[in-house]
């Protein structure tokens, strides 16, 4: 993985209403006629008005996001042409993203976009390096804008592309976006029979293409252009895996859109919400008599990444998962005003060391602000023995009511059985049938997914999975008229939320050793220390006196949550029993998975971040979509990692 390093935001100088990029002296498009060259070079040469209408889901790639225009001009057609139930997947990368305020001026040349134009600033990112994927259209399109190197991008990526749109800058002014590494890339990401257009013709760009694979012709170019490229994929590249045990899971077939969740906390009712939304029928099967019942019945949550010193593929995770699980919030308030997502900002209290050195990182202001103790206090309202990190779009919410409102949102795709206890799982032609301890089948669908936390190992076909239960007190604090005054959810060791209904929520222990559920006054006393420690403004309160909850979070064994297919764990063990060894990779052969069946577990307490991000991954592995994190990323959360650790220390 490289290094991680800040995005830089596009240096724009406007001439007659068009952008141009100082740093490569070109310009993003003419100020005339830049639409009806998208629409001729792009739009018409890959033919996308008619292979739209016939397709139930198509998949555009594009070397250079630009202004967006590539991509409102697709979305449109794609409204346009496609039919009512399609879905547009759209795949981009930018290494110097425009601002926002940039891309508003820019977008604002073609009024005829207007309305897509709207849409896509509502969504449009912050400058951090990895991968963002934004919904648009109820859902029915998604954006994936990669912000970084287009070639380690790429590399990264997990797709199936139906048409390209090669549209750096000039091949002169930007020699990067035009070098055979990154069409390898593109060849391996092609379907067969893939289209390309570009509007260069130049003599490398066309042997390039060749080489890996495209049948390349040559047209008559847009405006002053001569000469153009387009052409068709004969045989893709087929790349050699570096890390085959954890290969993608093949496709669900779509013709059965069935279902089963195990798990009707956050994480799977946010799985079957995902579901319910690509047009699944799914069945959510509970073994309490409600939903919302361990640690997602708490009263509230904190929504937060969480960042390291040298923001390492973890970090990047959360904040990945942060982004995409306050979208979700966001867009689930607008439709459920009673929703109350409290959306004011955390503050994440440090010490002034990790504070400068993360502030150093160069993050963007949307994502974190650097805070002395002064600007602290001013942003929480009380005293603050630090400085530290506001999160300005982080906030907290009601779990319960989050699960009971995505049950609704999604109706009538999701189906809620409670008081129904899955003893076990069997695959039986094609379908697995989940049977309850009286031998009956409770439910039946080709694709299961676990979100039941550590309960996910009671199933043999999981039991070899390390997740561990950890219990965790919540104290229920009153409030006094100086705590009143606190504004945002403070996290310390702990964390603090603000009051309303009369309380504070303040927590959480953390102990792997007692699984009691009973409150017990130590705890209290423990949250009450940590709290006056970090905030002295909170008095002394009698612990005997309050009220408080008891919950079981799941943990592994390196505090990541397991998001993915489950492997056939005799498989891993006969084929990759001399992972110890040293072997090259390319000798082992690929992955083998239980058919159907997933797994999202493990997110500890930040499952209100995680598992949106997480239920997109799976939704993508199962219907074999663009995958929304990168492919390393994607290997740091596979559940086959602890068996991969465990025969590579040839345990």
């Amino acid at each position: 993985m490289p290094e991680f390093s800040a995005i830089k935001t596009a240096h724009l100088v406007w001439e007659e209403g068009s952008p141009r990029n100082t740093d490569f002296d070109d310009r993003y498009f003419a100020s005339e006629g830049g639409l009806e060259e998208t629409s001729y070079v792009f739009i018409g040469q890959n033919r996308l008005s008619e292979r739209m209408a016939l397709a139930p889901s198509f998949t555009v790639a594009e070397t250079g996001f630009g202004t967006g225009l590539n991509f409102l001009a697709t979305l449109d057609t794609w409204v346009r042409c496609a039919p009512a139930d399609a879905q547009l997947n759209f795949i981009s990368v930018e290494l110097n993203p425009l601002s926002k305020a940039d891309l508003e001026r820019a977008l604002s040349a073609w009024p005829l976009l207007a309305d897509y134009a709207h849409a896509l600033l509502q969504v449009y990112p912050p400058a951090m390096p990895g991968y963002h994927r934004v919904l648009l259209q109820e859902g029915r399109v998604s954006l994936t804008l990669m912000l970084g190197d287009a070639v380690h991008m790429f590399s990264q990526l997990e797709a199936s592309v139906d048409a390209w749109f090669l549209d750096g800058f000039a091949p002169s002014k930007n020699p990067g976006m035009w070098t055979e590494a990154l069409f390898r890339q593109v060849s391996r990401l092609s379907r067969p029979g893939a289209t390309f257009a570009t509007f260069t013709a130049a003599g490398h760009v066309r042997r390039a293409l060749e080489s890996v694979g495209f049948t390349v012709s040559k047209f008559e170019g847009f405006g002053r252009k001569r000469e153009m490229l387009c052409g068709e994929m004969r045989q893709p590249l087929v790349s050699t895996s570096a890390a085959p045990w954890y290969s993608p899971p093949s496709p669900i077939s779509r013709e059965s859109r069935q279902a089963v969740v195990v798990g009707a906390g956050v994480a799977g009712m946010v799985m079957a919400h995902t579901l319910a939304d690509r047009g699944w029928n799914v069945t959510v099967c509970e073994r309490a008599a409600q939903i919302a019942q361990e640690a997602s019945g708490n009263p509230a949550g904190i929504v937060l990444p969480r960042l390291t010193l040298d923001m390492n593929l973890e970090a990047q995770f959360y904040v990945s998962a942060f982004l995409t699980a306050a979208r979700f919030y966001g867009r689930l308030q607008k439709r459920f005003p009673a929703f109350q997502w409290r959306a004011r900002g955390v503050l994440q209290l440090l010490d002034e060391a990790r504070t400068r050195r993360i502030g150093a990182l160069g993050l963007p202001t949307e994502v974190v602000e650097v805070l002395d103790q002064a600007a602290a206090q001013h942003i929480v309202g009380l005293s603050c023995a630090s400085g530290g990190l506001f999160f300005p779009s982080g906030g907290w919410l009601d779990p319960r009511l989050l699960c009971t409102l995505l049950r609704e949102d999604a109706a009538p795709r999701i189906t809620l059985r409670t008081a129904c206890n899955v003893q076990r799982l069997e695959h039986i032609n094609g379908e697995w049938r989940l049977i309850d301890d009286t031998g009956e089948t409770i439910a039946h669908a080709p694709v299961v997914v676990l979100a039941n936390g550590y309960s996910a190992n009671r199933f043999d076909l999981c039991r070899w999975l390390p997740l561990t239960p950890v219990r965790g007190q919540l104290s229920y604090l009153p409030v006094t008229e100086t705590s009143s005054r606190l504004k945002v959810a403070v996290c310390y060791e702990g964390y603090v939320i603000p009051g309303e209904g009369g309380r504070h929520y303040v927590g959480a222990t953390y102990d792997t050793r007692d699984l009691s559920l009973a409150v017990r006054r130590a705890d209290h006393e423990h949250n009450l220390s940590a709290l006056r420690m970090r905030l002295p403004d909170f008095t002394a309160v009698d612990a005997g006196g309050l009220d408080g909850r008891v919950a079981l979070r799941t943990s592994t064994e390196d505090h990541l949550p397991c998001i993915g297919p489950v492997p056939d764990e005799r498989y891993y063990l006969e084929h990759y029993a001399d992972l110890s060894d040293g072997k090259p990779a390319n000798l082992y052969p690929p992955a083998a998975y239980h058919p159907g069946l997933f797994v999202s577990v493990g997110h500890g307490s930040r499952g209100l971040t995680s598992s949106w991000l997480a239920a997109e991954m799976i939704a993508a592995q199962i219907d074999g979509g663009v995958a929304p994190v990168p492919r390393d990323m994607a290997q740091m959360l596979h559940p086959g990692r602890f068996l991969v650790r465990r025969l590579k220390r040839n345990e």
